[in-house]
């Protein structure tokens, strides 16, 4: 049983995954420090992931047959796409970060003003792992859930022709 999605939420989830991570970056750019230095210098390592995001992205949410937009359940895979994107995006405001200065900070506490305030950093850490970790785990079950439809489909085309 198919329960497609509208084409609005699942391409709004699908271009989230595509531009989330880049406002992400660029919300860790208001104030730069050594993690952002160590995330350029692994980005490497972060690349397949965003590669991978962007694939399914393309081949599961903006086609207008994507796999994951015609999928039981749909709805459980935008929510995960949902959640990915904005805890990559909450990782880049809510870091902690800090430079050879021996100040640190995060975009959340120089936007609202708040860089002297010991428990703003606190929370802003706090909610930086939070958010890393909704992360990794909508990001975990997104590719998951991506690769379980895919061989459902496979398999689907393969009973058609057989029949």
């Amino acid at each position: 049983m198919n329960s497609r999605v509208s084409a609005t939420p699942a391409v709004l989830a699908g271009l989230a995954l595509i531009l989330f991570p880049l406002l992400g970056l660029a919300a860790k750019l208001v104030y730069p420090g050594w993690m952002l230095v160590i995330a350029i210098w692994f980005g490497w390592l972060l690349l397949p992931g965003y590669i991978i995001q962007i694939v399914v992205a393309a081949n599961g949410l903006l086609r207008a047959n994507g796999v994951l937009r015609r999928a039981r359940g749909a709805w459980r895979t935008i929510t995960a796409a949902w959640v990915t994107s904005v805890g990559i995006l909450g990782v880049g405001l809510f870091l902690i970060d800090g430079g050879d200065d021996g100040r640190s900070e995060s975009a959340m506490t120089v936007l609202l003003g708040v860089t002297d305030s010991p428990e703003a950093k606190d929370l802003s850490m706090i909610l930086a792992l939070i958010f890393g970790f909704l992360w990794l785990a909508g990001w975990a079950y997104l590719v998951i859930e991506w690769i379980v439809q895919l061989v459902l489909a496979r398999n689907a085309r393969r009973a058609g022709k057989a029949a």
